[in-house]
């Protein structure tokens, strides 16, 4: 038996791997760029008005990700002090509160935002939302350096993180 291994079968399956060797890596390939492909449109499609406010801290964090931020973490649901996301990027780091909004985004929460940046001892305090904010929010986050991201600077990120 060791005799029918060594001279005939062995020999056989070393072809029959050498042979089909490539196919099999095309198909790792093939399936690894689709399932890239599917994972880019799905995320470049997502629309953040139908997220609820969790999935919306999700998606931020994962836009800030892929934009370049490093340490990006959503922190825990209650008690985070007014900060959903933290981050850092080219030394600095960030306190992100998503807000998830119909309307306006009033002064509390670039108040909470500035104070949860402090909290978490972050550099930049941001409020992101996908809605615009009131003219007092942004007198107040202008006048105490809170970063205010509204709809057109999130879709701005969504392009610049589809490549």
């Amino acid at each position: 038996m060791r005799l029918f291994y060594y001279t005939i079968a062995a020999p056989i399956l070393f072809l029959l791997r050498l042979v089909f060797w490539p196919f099999k890596m095309l198909f790792r390939f093939l399936g690894w760029a689709h399932r890239r492909r599917k994972e880019r449109r799905r995320f470049g499609r997502a629309d953040f008005d139908d997220m609820d406010g969790w999935e919306f801290e999700e998606y931020i964090a994962e836009l800030l990700s892929r934009d370049g931020y490093i340490h990006v973490e959503v922190t825990r649901g209650s008690g985070d002090q007014g900060v959903d996301v933290l981050a850092q990027r080219d030394g600095v780091s960030y306190a992100v509160q998503c807000k998830h909004y119909a309307g306006k985004i009033p002064n509390k929460a670039v108040q909470e935002a500035y104070a949860g940046a402090k909290f978490y001892g972050c550099d930049v305090p941001v409020v992101l939302t996908n809605s615009y904010f009131s003219p007092s929010a942004l007198e107040l986050g202008d006048e105490i350096g809170v970063e205010l991201w509204d709809r057109d600077e999130l879709r701005k990120l969504v392009r610049r993180t589809r490549g």
